[in-house]
C-alpha cells in the first residue's frame, strides 16, 4: 500500500496522538506529523515518523495540512498514492483504513470517509454535485482518505472550521466523494468554538459562501 497518514498536532495533543498511532499500527515511515510553535513536538519523540514544523507561527489549519501534503507529494513512491488526513485524537482501525482505500480506488473517487453517523443506505453514498446537504452526510472532517496524486490542497484563506468543507467540495468537483456504510472511528470530546476560533469560523463561513455561491449544509 502506498498509503500515508498525515496529522497536524500541537504539543497538548501529543499523548492522544501517540495512542492513535499505536491503535492504527500504520508503518511509521509513511506517517507525517505537522507540529507548531511555541512548543513543537521534536523529531526524537516520534522515532521513524516524519515531523515537520509549520513554517509560520499564526494559526492556519489549512497551511498545516498543506505542509504535510507537499512533503508527501515529494517523497511518496512512484504511482498513485493515498493520504489519510486524520486529526490527532482519532482512533481508527487499520482494517477500516484498508477498506476506505479499496472503495477509493474501486469507485475511482477523490475522497472517501466512514459513515460516522450511520446514515448511509447503500454500500457507498457518492457525491459529485456542489449542493448543500445535511451535516450527517458530509465526509467527516476528522478523518478522510484522499487520492494524493490529484494534487488538491487546502485553501489557505480558510483558517479554521470551513477548511474541511472546502477541501471536501474540491474533491467532489474533481472526481467525487464517497461515504462508506458500516465503517466508523472514535475521537476525543469536541471543543466549543470560543474567542478567536469563533471569529475565524464566521469569517470562514462568509468566505465559503463567496467562493462556492452558497452554504455547505442545509
Amino acid at each position: 500500500m502506498n498509503t500515508w497518514v498525515l496529522t497536524p498536532c500541537h504539543r497538548p495533543g501529543f499523548s492522544d496522538f501517540t495512542r492513535s498511532l499505536a491503535h492504527l499500527s500504520h508503518p511509521v515511515d509513511r506517517t507525517v506529523v505537522v507540529t507548531t510553535l511555541p512548543e513543537p513536538i521534536e523529531q526524537d519523540e516520534l522515532p521513524g515518523v516524519t515531523v515537520l514544523l509549520s513554517p509560520e507561527p499564526e494559526v492556519n489549519i489549512s497551511r498545516w495540512w498543506n505542509t504535510g501534503l507537499d512533503w508527501i507529494e515529494q517523497h511518496h513512491e512512484p504511482g498513485p498514492y493515498e493520504v489519510l488526513c486524520m486529526e490527532s485524537d482519532v482512533r481508527i482501525e487499520w482494517s477500516t483504513l484498508a477498506q476506505l482505500r479499496m472503495v477509493l480506488r474501486n469507485y475511482n473517487l477523490a475522497m472517501v470517509g466512514a459513515d460516522w453517523h450511520g446514515v448511509v443506505t447503500s454500500a457507498v453514498e457518492t457525491r459529485y454535485d456542489l449542493d448543500p446537504w445535511t451535516t450527517e452526510h458530509r465526509i467527516p472532517g476528522l478523518c478522510r482518505l484522499v487520492a494524493g496524486e490529484l494534487g488538491l490542497r487546502f485553501d489557505e484563506q480558510f483558517r479554521w472550521c470551513f477548511a474541511d468543507d472546502d477541501f471536501e467540495w474540491q474533491h467532489r468537483k474533481a472526481a467525487g466523494t464517497g461515504l462508506v456504510r458500516g465503517l466508523t472511528f472514535e475521537h476525543g470530546p469536541g471543543r466549543p468554538l470560543t474567542g478567536d476560533c469563533a471569529e475565524w469560523a464566521e469569517v470562514d463561513r462568509q468566505q465559503f459562501v463567496a467562493k462556492w455561491g452558497g452554504p455547505h449544509i442545509r
